[in-house]
């Protein structure tokens, strides 16, 4: 036969039986470990305990056994940043000016600590945490045109670490914290929306004047910016371990924000020199007053006057012998009516303009005009604060409307001065007649006036006035025949025409001008509201104003910036910022200041 089919099978040689039976017991043992194995696996677990085991040791099945006792395990390296103020300036980068320089901390997984600036120096507990605080100086900004930290360091509560201060942290355990701005010395947020102003410094100054409109009615510009914080905590453990074993839910990161005001603040010439203007209109009222008293003053005229014109109706043949007693004008506290009026500040009823005429500063709160409810903390991840159209000419509207109460309140207060003035009159005006070519004083006429000016002047007038008539020289009978009673009567009468003519004269001399006053004021104003109303339609499209800035989170300016990790082994970066103003002249940004910066992380380690 031929082929395979065909051919005889030969009989395993001793050799080959010996090698085959080797093999065959190779198998039987192989599959008993098997068994064993298996057997291994599916012994039934131990009864369930009540027992709380925190040992979070982890085996991992493509790099071994990976252990994370967060909290104790070391080994991490981690990084922390914190800046009061950083950004650009007017064409200056604030990261070149070591004025403004931040606090910056790094830490190696070997546990080398690195900080910049080298001065001052960090310090590292027993545990090898190590902190690094670099607060900067009221004055740091003192050499940038258009910023202004000066208020920050004023008004600084009791044991504050200050409204500058720049705080960095971290440890070995893979934790990392940054503060900036009003925050205490051990990181944590000064600035809440419960924090009482008594407990806050003055703001700090940012110059609008180089976008907006020039005007001589408002020739200076700034936004405030009251005490600004950020905080943030990163855990670093926390997160690489949820990364690795669990669902990557648990970031390990805090984040927090605070800013204590944010206003716009105009200066007025003209509103600050409504204090002048009021006190050169007091000074001329004062001396138009004291033209009126003594018996040479012009009430004492005007009596005079009006008595003759009396006598001159009936006869001519007498004439004006003199005038003698006083006149008086007491009370009249001008400057003192208004200087309450000038001296302190006017709020508006909602509470977003306060006008201070003293010093002609107009500030708006723009927290309160374009913030939320609440102010500007607690808001969501890159709030921008809208400046709305309504909203800015809205400012105008309250500004004129307080103006005009301000003029009203001026004028009403002087008016209430002149009302309150105590006027009293007593003269004698003597007259005479020529008997035998010589002069002799026949008859005295007594004109007795009393009251408030605001009496005087009130329709009808409810100050008293009273004339009576003394006959001097029994000549007068036979001189005046029958005129002479008609003539008695005629001037015992006259009292109230001749109360009607002082009183005309008070009007003329003090009150007009106050009146006049009014009218002045309001025409001084004019030009301040329209370059107010010039400069907040300009606003919008000049100033651009963001909170709480989350660089990974959305609605960030530019987009959102993601960071990816190296690896598993390494977090991302946080970072929060408490307030970003942007200034912009046409379609380039001029000013773009980030303040109350924290950045934490990355942290990582190694597989173990």
């Amino acid at each position: 036969m031929t082929g395979t089919h065909g051919r005889r099978r030969r009989r395993p040689t001793g050799v080959a039986r010996l090698v085959a039976a080797l093999t065959a017991r190779r198998a039987v043992v192989a599959v008993a470990a098997v068994v064993a194995v298996v057997g291994a696996v599916i012994v039934p677990p131990p009864p369930v305990t009540t027992a709380a085991w925190t040992d979070s040791e982890r085996t991992y099945g493509l790099v071994g056994t990976t252990r994370f006792t967060c909290g104790t395990d070391t080994g991490y390296a981690a990084a922390a940043s914190s800046r009061f103020v950083r950004g650009s300036l007017a064409g200056t980068d604030l990261d070149t000016v070591a004025a403004v320089r931040g606090a910056d901390l790094t830490r190696t997984r070997s546990g080398v600590v690195t900080a910049a600036p080298a001065s001052p120096a960090p310090t590292t507990d027993a545990g090898g945490t190590t902190t690094f605080r670099n607060p900067l100086s009221a004055s740091a900004g003192s050499g940038l045109v258009g910023l202004d930290l000066t208020g920050l360091g004023t008004n600084l509560p009791a044991g504050s670490a200050g409204a500058l201060n720049q705080f960095t942290r971290v440890a070995p355990t893979g934790t990392a914290a940054a503060a900036a701005g009003l925050v205490s010395d051990s990181g944590g947020l000064g600035v809440t929306p419960t924090t009482p102003a008594s407990s806050l410094p003055g703001p700090a100054r940012i110059g609008l004047t180089s976008v907006l409109p020039a005007s001589t009615a408002l020739d200076r510009a700034d936004l405030t910016v009251g005490a600004v914080a950020s905080t943030a905590t990163l855990d670093g453990c926390r997160a690489l371990e949820s990364r690795i074993w669990g669902d990557g839910s648990v970031t390990g990161v805090t984040r927090d924000y605070g800013i204590a005001g944010l206003a716009l603040e105009l200066h007025s010439p003209a509103v600050a020199g409504l204090s002048g203007q009021v006190s050169s209109t007091v000074t001329s009222l004062n001396t138009a007053a004291a033209g009126l008293t003594g018996v040479n003053g012009t009430i004492s005229r005007t009596v005079r006057d009006g008595v003759l014109a009396t006598v001159n109706g009936l006869t001519n043949l007498l004439s004006l012998g003199g005038v003698t007693g006083s006149v008086t004008l007491t009370g009249l506290a001008l400057q003192s009516a208004v200087d309450p009026v000038l001296a302190g500040s006017v709020t508006s009823t909602d509470g977003t303009v306060t006008i201070t005429p003293s010093t002609g500063v107009v500030s708006v709160d723009l927290a309160t005009l374009v913030g939320q409810p609440g102010g500007l903390n607690g808001l969501a991840p890159n709030t921008e604060l809208v400046l709305s159209a309504a909203a800015m000419a809205s400012i105008t509207t309250t500004v004129g409307s307080m103006l005009d109460g301000l003029t009203q309140r001026v004028v009403a207060a002087l008016q209430s001065a002149v009302s309150a003035a105590q006027l009293s009159v007593a003269l004698t005006v003597t007259l005479r007649a020529t008997v035998l070519g010589v002069p002799v004083d026949v008859l005295a006429v007594d004109v007795a006036m009393g009251g408030t000016l605001g009496q005087l002047l009130a329709s009808p007038s409810t100050a008293t006035a009273v004339v009576t008539t003394r006959v001097l020289s029994g000549a007068l009978s036979t001189l005046l025949g029958n005129v002479l009673n008609p003539l008695l009567a005629a001037l015992t009468g006259s009292a109230g025409s001749l109360l009607a003519s002082v009183a005309t004269l008070v009007r003329s001399t003090l009150v007009t001008p106050v009146t006049t006053l009014g009218s002045t004021l309001s025409t001084t104003l004019a030009p301040v509201l329209t370059a107010l109303g010039t400069l907040t339609t300009r606003l919008p499209s000049v100033l651009s104003l963001r909170v709480n800035l989350r660089p990974d989170q959305a609605g960030y300016p530019g987009g959102v910036v993601t960071g990816v990790p190296p690896d598993k082994w390494t977090t991302v970066p946080y970072q929060v910022g408490a307030l970003r103003v942007a200034l912009s002249a046409g379609a380039t940004t001029v000013t773009s200041l980030d303040l109350a910066t924290s950045r934490v992380g990355p942290v990582s380690t190694v597989p173990r």
